[in-house]
């Protein structure tokens, strides 16, 4: 908005100077002033107005400001009250100059000292203020704060002071001239030397001399505008004239016509003054004045004002565009409603008159708006009445400009300051030169400093002396290069306590690429690092022993496997395996096979040099690598020593008894037995196996015939697990014969496999291939299953049952649910007894939990029980009447021998006589002779079971035994009490 000039303003209506100043001072309303009061107040410029007596009348907040000072201490007073009297006298004089003789002062220039003690000088216009009548009143003054600038022309002005003071004593060249073209110059004062450099004799001998030294671009429009001299009298015209060092000078000149002495010839008499610097400043002004128009125009700041009713009467190019339109012109007579925001057009229109209506101005407060897009934004605006030259208010003025991105940032500092304090990590602010700024809460909380602890120092006050210079070094290097470092670092505690902790620095930098601060962020990772550590043993070390396990030593075998292409050197793995662990576990406890355990962990690593490494594959295997011996003596005495040490007895209770093991060792040398970890470790536990093969307590080195029986171990297993969906398994039963009747009661179902290629393969064979891979239990399930369909064909055939015993592992007992068979029995209609679950006098013995359990669940379900090969393990009665077991098959081995060795026929017989005091039946195994029946007979025993009766036989040929037994004796179910 362009300021008018204060001449033209509103007189002040004050009284007569004449009357008492205890009078109130009345004052008409000034225009512009009373409509942009509030506006001005933001303004930087100070604007005072005083009365014909000095006094002030209005004032800016500026002003309230260098006074220090309520407005109600400032209206009615003159400068003596704020000023001292020197400075208030000058002030004053300069006030009646304007006021009594109704100049301008354009430049008041006073060193003023402010209320805070600082002395500033101001550039001050000061103009009459009249009223209707053309009476001055009052003046009106405008200062600016030049203080820098004066410094700086002072700085100037002390080195130019002799050409400054000739200039103001000299302003004006006087001269006279004739009233025709060329306008030749008869007089010239001597100043023209001081001012343009040029001689009198130069100026007034030289022709044309005035007009050569217009400036080319300004001299037509000179010499042309004379016209004007000659109508009026009188001229005032300004252009470029050149000095005589060639510069281009503005100067003012001023002509007049004049009537010479004699009465008779007119000449033009004149003066000329240079106004290079008002000119200069006059352009700047202009240039300015367009400035600020296109600053105005162009601002995100947006101007309107409008009528009583709402109606736009002006605005700004920018609230043009925001309202819709190119042209501010176009706002003109609409309202709010016809503009983009209708959303908050009634909004707006309250506001307006809600501000009219009162006369209280609405500042600086926030609102939303709907752009035409959908988005809302966020204004800051104010509005103040508009009034007119009585004081009426007509409308309402507005400014008002988009915060939108303002509010997101205060919201987003808001939003980082919260997480700085509320940061679970560390956060510490440096500056440029790494001296500590700020620091948050968890910072505090993790190192124990405060900030009055840490401010302005480097930090390197916290380290802990775990990292070298060439550690900082390097990381400094990465920081600087890329900006950004991150790592783990120990640094030290307030307490003095070391911790670790993760640590993330970034470098933030000026738009000039200069380092601004750097942040750093971290977190206490002592904890996680002994978590780490932890879990590393767990997952690399064995809990029981400490050795190495599994993973760990896969990982030094790997290693080790290098080095040794590298080096040439032959490298050692040992595989041991302690030899009938589980009787220890099974027969003394699992805290016992610990102990044991560990002592053999002991026992090892005093067999080995500390470069090599010994390691819990799991269970009672271990492995042992020996880097760089690849001499077979030291092998061979490192294996002979472990064997030694190992067959020591263990003290494993406080009786000091002697526990005794042994251990089978499987060795391989890198890289004749292999060249990767997984065929060293392969071949390793080949020769392991080949060991215990082999009678145990022993070692075993790796050859290439262990690798072909691995080979078709491996065919054998793949094979097998084709068997059973290619029908190759069969289900034979031997019938096992009533000793008195001599007639099949029972039999017993025997698994074969008849092998496509190879034939019937020994069930010695493959039960164990079968165990060792799992599967077993669908082959068991098979037999279970195929067994009872049998038994139900045979009852439906011949009108009773006949119990079938079917062969039961730890394996198989463990994949059994509970009352998986019970209930498969009751499903097809048959009793418990009609099966007979025969199982090894071992897995009697070991007594887990799983065997124990499905024991007690087959006789709580009147499934039968019988011990196989009785006599050749560990017989134990007490095992034997805590299970109730119903039979016992006497071993093969011993009925072999009946009738040759004395001692076999007294133990055949000392176990049918125990076994029927403990009521159970005897089965006698391996019968192939009338001889061996007979003595049977006579020691009482129940059943036999033998080539003498019949080899195994499919369930066919079992049936037409069963039919030519029916046929000879009638029918079997009268000879026995099964129902």
């Amino acid at each position: 908005m362009k300021n008018k000039d204060p001449e033209k303003l509103p007189a002040a209506k004050i009284k007569s100077s004449q009357k008492p100043a205890s009078k109130t001072i009345q004052t008409t309303t000034i225009d512009l002033i009373s409509g942009m009061e509030t506006i001005l107040d933001q303004n930087n410029t100070y604007i005072f107005i005083k009365d014909i007596a000095g006094r002030y009348i209005f004032v800016n907040r500026a002003v309230q400001a260098l006074f220090n000072k309520p407005l109600e201490e400032i209206i009615g007073y003159d400068d003596s009250h704020f000023f001292d009297l020197g400075l208030s006298n000058e002030l004053m004089l300069n006030d009646r100059q304007v006021m009594e003789h109704g100049e301008t002062i354009e430049r008041e220039e006073k060193n003023i000292v402010k209320s805070t003690g600082e002395e500033r000088i101001y550039w001050t216009v000061k103009k009459p203020v009249r009223n209707d009548q053309g009476q001055i009143i009052g003046m009106c003054g405008i200062s600016t704060d030049i203080t820098d600038r004066k410094r700086a022309e002072i700085a100037l002005c002390t080195l130019n002071k002799r050409l400054d003071f000739l200039l103001s004593s000299s302003p004006a060249i006087i001269y006279t001239s004739k009233v025709s073209p060329p306008y030749t110059p008869t007089f010239i004062s001597d100043n023209l030397t001081k001012i343009l450099g040029y001689s009198v004799e130069e100026f007034l001998n030289t022709p044309n001399f005035w007009v050569e030294h217009i400036h080319p671009q300004d001299r037509d429009r000179v010499l042309a505008d004379f016209h004007y001299l000659f109508v009026n009298g009188k001229h005032i015209h300004e252009y470029r004239f050149q000095h005589q060092n060639g510069n281009w000078i503005w100067m003012r000149d001023e002509l007049y016509t004049v009537t010479c002495p004699d009465g008779n010839n007119v000449e033009l008499i004149g003066y000329f003054i240079e106004i290079t610097d008002c000119k200069e400043k006059e352009l700047a002004l202009i240039e300015s004045h367009h400035l600020l128009k296109t600053v105005i125009d162009t601002a995100p700041v947006r101007i309107f004002w409008k009528d009583r009713e709402s109606r736009f009467l002006g605005c700004n190019r920018a609230f043009a565009h925001d309202a819709g339109e190119t042209d501010p012109k176009n706002i003109i007579g609409k309202n709010d409603y016809q503009l983009n925001w209708k959303a908050q057009a009634e909004r707006y229109c309250n506001d307006d008159q809600n501000v009219i209506n009162t006369g209280i101005s609405k500042l600086d407060y926030e609102e939303p708006q709907t752009t035409p897009d959908g988005k809302t934004i966020w204004l800051r605006t104010s509005k103040v009445p508009l009034r007119n030259v009585n004081n009426e208010t007509i409308g309402v003025l507005g400014i008002y400009q988009d915060i939108t991105k303002q509010k997101e940032n205060d919201d987003y500092m808001m939003l980082a300051a919260t997480i700085y304090g509320l940061s679970s990590e560390a956060i510490m602010v440096t500056d440029q030169n790494n001296q500590i700024m700020a620091i948050n809460p968890a910072f505090t909380r993790i190192t124990g400093y405060e900030l009055t602890d840490v401010l302005g120092k480097d930090p390197n006050m916290f380290q802990s002396g775990q990292h070298n210079k060439s550690f900082y070094k390097k990381m400094w290097q990465k920081l600087l290069k890329e900006d950004h470092w991150q790592g783990e670092i120990w640094d030290r505690h307030k307490n003095g306590k070391i911790h670790a902790k993760w640590l993330n620095i970034s470098v933030i930098r000026n738009a000039d690429k200069s380092i601004y601060c750097y942040v750093a962020q971290f977190s206490d990772i002592t904890e996680k690092k002994r978590q780490d550590e932890l879990l590393y043993k767990q997952a690399n070390y064995d809990q029981l022993t400490g050795l190495p396990n599994r993973n760990l030593f896969k990982d030094q075998l790997c290693r080790e496997i290098k080095k040794s292409h590298r080096s040439g050197r032959a490298l050692s793995l040992l595989f041991l395996d302690l030899d009938r662990f589980k009787d220890i576990n099974d027969t003394l406890g699992h805290d016992k096979g610990d102990k044991l355990l560990k002592e053999v962990a002991l026992r090892l690593l005093s067999c080995v040099r500390k470069t090599d490494t010994i390691a819990r594959l799991g269970g009672d295997e271990f492995a042992i690598i020996l880097p760089e011996v690849d001499n077979k003596t030291r092998i061979e005495t490192i294996a002979k020593n472990i064997i030694h040490k190992l067959s020591t007895p263990f003290k494993l209770d406080k009786k000091h008894v002697g526990h005794y093991i042994s251990t089978s060792i499987g060795i391989v040398v890198f890289p004749d037995d292999g060249t990767d970890m997984k065929s060293l470790m392969k071949h390793a536990d080949q020769a392991m196996y080949a060991a215990k093969l082999a009678g145990r307590n022993r070692f075993n080195y790796f050859t290439r015939s262990m690798q072909q029986a691995a080979y078709e171990k491996m065919v054998l297993t793949q094979d097998l697990r084709q068997a059973l969906s290619r029908n190759e398994l069969h289900v034979y039963y031997q019938p096992i014969l009533d000793l008195k009747h001599g007639l099949i009661c029972k039999a017993e179902a025997l698994l074969r496999w008849i092998h496509p290629e190879r034939g019937m393969i020994s069930p010695q064979t493959f039960i164990p291939l079968a165990e060792e891979s799992g599967l077993i239990k669908p082959i068991g399930e098979m037999v279970f299953n195929k067994t009872i369909a049998n038994i139900k064909q045979w009852q439906s055939q011949f009108g009773y049952l006949l119990q079938v015993s079917i062969n039961m592992s730890s394996t198989q007992l463990s994949f059994l649910k509970k009352n998986q068979w019970s209930d498969y029995l009751t499903q097809q209609g048959l009793p418990g007894n009609c099966i007979n679950v025969e199982i090894t006098e071992g897995l009697l013995l070991k007594d887990t939990p799983v065997v124990k359990k499905r024991l007690l669940e087959f006789l709580s379900n009147g499934i039968e029980v019988s011990i196989d090969d009785f006599g050749t393990g560990f017989s134990s009665l007490s095992y034997i009447k805590k299970f109730d077991i119903d039979y016992l098959k006497i071993d093969k081995s011993f009925t072999k021998h009946l009738t040759d060795n004395g001692t076999d026929r007294a133990l055949v017989d000392a176990i049918v006589v125990m076994a029927h005091k403990l009521d159970i039946k005897t089965i006698a195994e391996g019968v192939e002779t009338e001889t061996q029946r007979d003595l049977l007979i006579e020691m009482g025993c129940d059943y036999e079971q033998g080539f003498r009766s019949s080899p195994a036989v499919t369930a066919k040929e079992l049936a037409q035994l069963l039919q030519k037994q029916q046929d000879q004796v009638g029918k079997a179910q009268d000879l026995f009490s099964w129902p």
